[in-house]
């Protein structure tokens, strides 16, 4: 338990930290416990996001937008009410920091460490143990950040778009299980991250576009059983190059609503599905009931057309009909 004494309201201020059953730490304040689907992440009831960099000698902390931040660099030096999108700092001894920035009260951190030059190969790990105050947006906000191989289980309920925000980011084998119930587009998002080998079943329950979402991910093996239900922009080249990508779940386009002629586009192309993950496929656009669209399940080694099972030869022939073009292997 901590306590502060609140001047502008003449109270002392109780803050208790309690463990949930998936070992993030929440806080109740005034002895009020928050109910669950509303507890904050927070040590202590400032919010931020650390950093832990590679061995450097200096560090650029990038952002977007309107920002006002506190950061310390963890050298022992601070700066406070940052609102420069690109802040600097050298070190005087070359060696691997952990920066904790803090957003003023009422204020966003928008991370943006894509483009910024040098310095964003020298990221290894991001965690947000007091919440990290993302606004609305992490567009682009770690693409490009080859060294990062840990990301942690940050506080993302508020974000809505996510459009390349860990793009080529090689380095991540594993990712969290994050808030993403709010996220309308995260195209992109994970494209290119080849060192993925497992993902989370997020909450994709809001999301609209997802194309090339996981663009790329040459050793993802399965993926997930997720709700696309709201999808309806595409799902063009969303899994494309998943050169590893053998096991698809069923029913995960039965009621989606996307329209576009080309919205699976080369969206399975140069894959390693099974016969079976290829039946989950065309059985479940066949649900769907989409007409006149192209689907890209050939190239790389997904099953050809000669090992698929009779409910997947009586979908593609449905598709057909329905005027889809589907390019296969044979």
């Amino acid at each position: 338990m901590s306590v502060h004494f609140d001047f502008a309201n003449g109270k002392f201020v109780y803050t208790w930290q309690v463990i949930s059953d998936d070992g993030i730490k929440y806080f109740t304040s005034d002895g009020q416990l928050v109910t669950k689907n509303n507890l904050i992440p927070s040590v202590g009831t400032l919010a931020f996001l650390e950093y832990t960099t590679a061995s450097v000698s200096s560090f650029q902390v990038k952002s977007y937008g309107g920002v006002n931040f506190d950061v310390d660099w963890g050298d022992g030096s601070t700066e406070t009410g940052i609102t420069s999108n690109a802040k600097d700092h050298t070190y005087s001894t070359s060696g691997v920091y952990k920066i904790k920035i803090t957003p003023a009260p009422g204020s966003t951190f928008r991370p943006r460490q894509f483009g910024a030059t040098n310095y964003e190969t020298n990221l290894t790990k991001v965690e947000g143990t007091g919440g990290s105050n993302l606004g609305t947006s992490i567009v682009d906000a770690f693409r490009n950040s080859t060294t990062l191989t840990s990301f942690g289980r940050i506080d993302t309920s508020s974000v809505t778009l996510m459009q390349n925000a860990w793009n080529s980011c090689t380095g991540l084998t594993s990712f969290p299980l994050i808030d993403t119930s709010n996220v309308t587009s995260c195209g992109a998002a994970w494209g290119a991250c080849s060192g993925l080998t497992s993902f989370p079943a997020l909450d994709f329950s809001s999301a609209t576009n997802v194309g090339q979402a996981w663009n790329g991910c040459s050793n993802l093996v399965s993926f997930p059983s997720v709700d696309f239900s709201n999808v309806t922009s595409t799902f063009r080249r969303t899994w494309r190059s998943n050169t590893s990508l053998t096991t698809y779940p069923a029913n995960q386009f039965d009621n989606i609503q996307v329209t576009a002629s080309n919205a699976f586009e080369d969206a399975f192309r140069s894959c390693a599905l099974t016969a079976q993950s290829i039946e989950n496929i065309l059985t479940s656009l066949d649900t769907f009931g989409g007409i006149n669209m192209s689907l890209g399940i050939g190239f790389g080694t997904n099953a050809g057309k000669s090992t698929w099972s009779t409910a997947a030869n009586t979908a593609y022939d449905n598709l057909v009909t329905k005027g889809w073009t589907i390019t296969n292997n044979s």
